[in-house]
């Protein structure tokens, strides 16, 4: 499980400098390459939502 956190707490860093870079820089400008970043962060984190459910289920079935 803390392999898991540590990949979570790498791609959560990753993005939020990401984010920083092109949305929070004044001379940036709302373009494709953001909208990009908000499609694939969206996506990844959709895939971990997946994984995390997943998980939860399999340690409840494992306890019943």
């Amino acid at each position: 499980m803390d392999f898991f956190r540590s990949h979570l707490k790498q791609v959560v860093s990753i993005h939020r400098a990401m984010f920083e870079k092109l949305l929070f820089e004044e001379d940036s400008d709302v373009g494709p390459e953001l909208a990009e970043l908000f499609r694939d962060a969206g996506k990844n984190y959709l895939q971990i939502a997946d994984r995390i459910s997943a998980r939860c289920e399999s340690r409840q079935a494992a306890e019943d």
